[in-house]
């Protein structure tokens, strides 16, 4: 199976696709330096040789790449400046690159379970992450390979996945955006979960939050999966992460997701 394989896994790239055009103000876009915090090494475009497209979205397109210093593989996410302004998704991709700072600065041996951010950089049209390129895919496309799975291999995803939202949780914040799709699998079959553009980092009061207090939240996240306050547009806490985790758990075992209607 195709690592991380979404619309066009046998696509390939000619050139760099950094260097590619686009039109649109980008004076909205901020500022994301050559360095990520806690990688201690610059990287450009320049230091990659773009194989692959792996995975594209509405504004992105994901690019399998090869460190040329180090040989090392990364998924690398280039997004399009013009249709970050044009679709307004500049808080999203803002927010995706301080939660997986935030997880890069909070290492936890017990909770290894997240893409990681090795770099981020831009060019005139771009910006760029460099992140952990998992080989075995979506956790959804074995679902699908195998048609569900037997208690054993269910109870210990679910495990993992729950010990990932320990430590996320733990850092105050929720994803609000777990499904199958979300969560990857690496070399050893172990996930690792990705997409935080839809995730909330909570205030301290917010994390207080049973006063009722909470600001509500626009709808964000996939329906089948999201929890009823989401969907009735109420606070949102942890909790909603559990949700998701419980409709991913029953639909490792019985192949289907639990609202389809």
């Amino acid at each position: 199976m195709d690592a991380q394989s979404r619309l066009s896994p046998d696509k390939q790239v000619n050139g760099n696709p950094s260097r590619s055009s686009a039109d649109g103000d980008r004076s909205s876009i901020p500022k994301s330096p050559k360095i990520t915090k806690g990688t201690g090494e610059k990287r450009s475009d320049i230091d990659f040789v773009f194989g692959k497209l792996i995975g594209e979205g509405s504004f992105s397109s994901v690019y399998l790449a090869q460190d040329i210093h180090t040989k090392q593989e990364y998924a690398v996410k280039v997004c399009e400046k013009a249709l970050i302004l044009r679709e307004k998704k500049v808080q999203q991709i803002t927010r995706e690159k301080d939660v997986m700072n935030i997880l890069n600065s909070n290492q936890h041996p017990s909770a290894p379970f997240f893409v990681k951010l090795s770099y981020a950089f831009q060019e005139e049209t771009k910006l760029c992450f460099v992140m952990t390129y998992c080989k075995n895919g979506e956790l959804l496309k074995l679902i699908q390979r195998v048609g569900n799975f037997d208690r054993e291999v269910a109870r210990f995803y679910t495990a993992e996945i729950v010990r990932a939202l320990e430590h996320l949780h733990s850092l105050n914040i929720i994803h609000r955006d777990l499904k199958p799709e979300n969560i990857l699998l690496d070399e050893c079959m172990h996930i690792k979960i990705t997409d935080f553009g839809s995730s909330k980092i909570l205030s301290n009061e917010e994390k207080e939050g049973e006063d009722g207090k909470r600001r509500k939240n626009s709808f964000v996240g996939t329906a089948q999966y999201v929890s009823p306050e989401l969907l009735e547009n109420k606070p949102v806490g942890p909790a909603s992460d559990l949700w998701a985790v419980g409709c991913i758990l029953y639909q490792m075992v019985s192949g289907l997701p639990p609202f389809r209607s």
